[in-house]
């Protein structure tokens, strides 16, 4: 084979490699597809200063203001404590826990006082739990949007309001069975105790209940 044939076959060759590895573009078409944003929800809460009133039974003006280190309890009195906060949830899926076991006291006077101390905690002026002032159990809150099955939790709306919308009311009451000079001059201390509103999960990893 002559060298002018030798270079067509080879140049024919060459042409079939390259045919035979190429692709060849067929229709296609394309579209946007729509992105999205993700926000996070909202847990938050703000305490407010706490009152104290004189709400005994057989005071004509039951529920005056009283200072609570200058009040001098005797057997019979009630006195009432109102924890005001504002507290917001915001998720679909939110559900919080407000903690009241740190609560605590101690003192002379305690026992005598714990006997008859009792609680309600209040939504909106609503009583969503109450009971003995220190046996409190966790009360549970929903959010306003949550989507789950919560129909029986209070809810709190997504953004703090411009008052409180929650409160821990305490009635503390010296019993009039303390007689003679039992307990004079004792005193009951309470704590100081933190707010704490956390969020829960149920064992299905939702957050409704």
């Amino acid at each position: 084979m002559n060298k002018k044939t030798t270079g067509l076959v080879a140049g024919a060759a060459g042409a079939a490699l390259l045919l035979g590895g190429a692709t060849f573009a067929l229709w296609s078409d394309s579209d946007a597809v729509a992105g999205g944003t993700i926000t996070a929800g909202n847990l938050d809460v703000k305490a407010a200063k706490p009152t104290w009133h004189d709400v005994s039974e057989d005071r004509t003006d039951a529920g005056h203001v009283i200072d609570l280190e200058k009040f001098r309890i005797i057997p019979g009195d009630t006195v009432r404590g109102t924890f005001g906060f504002k507290a917001a949830l915001e998720g679909d899926n939110m559900v919080a826990e407000l903690s009241l076991a740190d609560l605590g006291a101690s003192g002379d006077l305690l026992e005598a006082l714990a006997s008859e101390a009792t609680y309600e905690v209040t939504v909106d002026g609503e009583v969503v739990a109450g009971g003995d002032l220190f046996a409190a159990e966790p009360v549970l809150f929903a959010s306003a949007d949550n989507s789950h099955n919560v129909a029986t939790l209070p809810t709190l709306p997504a953004d703090l309001p411009g008052s409180p919308n929650v409160a821990l009311v305490v009635d503390i009451t010296f019993p009039e069975t303390v007689t003679d000079q039992d307990l004079v001059r004792t005193n009951a201390v309470l704590d100081d105790f933190a707010v704490t509103l956390g969020q829960v999960r149920d064992s299905s990893g939702q957050g409704g209940y």
